[in-house]
């Protein structure tokens, strides 16, 4: 049996910070595979980079899907801070969870 590993971005989205973190999912499971980075207060981006590329087991394919979508929500946070619906940036980016929302 052969299972699929598949990374999924958390982030805490809050007014003045992001919070960043990565999840394995496999198995209908998902397990913490990084802590969460607090960004533009550290450099979430390349700190999340080193955890993925210290796990060799990862395909290179989901280690660069899953920065270019950080990358892609940190720039968009960057326009966008003051969003206050969960489901309004659920809907635009299905494949994150989103923890909190400006709580």
């Amino acid at each position: 049996m052969i299972l699929l590993i598949q990374l999924k971005l958390k982030v805490l989205w809050l007014t003045n910070s992001l919070g960043l973190a990565i999840d394995q999912e496999c198995g209908g499971q998902s397990y913490p595979l990084t802590s969460y980075y607090v960004w533009p207060k550290t450099e979430a981006w390349e700190q999340l980079k080193l955890e993925l590329d210290s796990r060799p087991w990862l395909l290179k394919e989901k280690k660069i899907q899953v920065l270019n979508l950080s990358t892609e929500i940190m720039n968009y946070w960057k326009e966008n801070r003051k969003v206050k619906s969960r489901r309004q940036l659920s809907l635009y980016y299905q494949s994150i969870n989103f923890i909190n929302i400006n709580n």
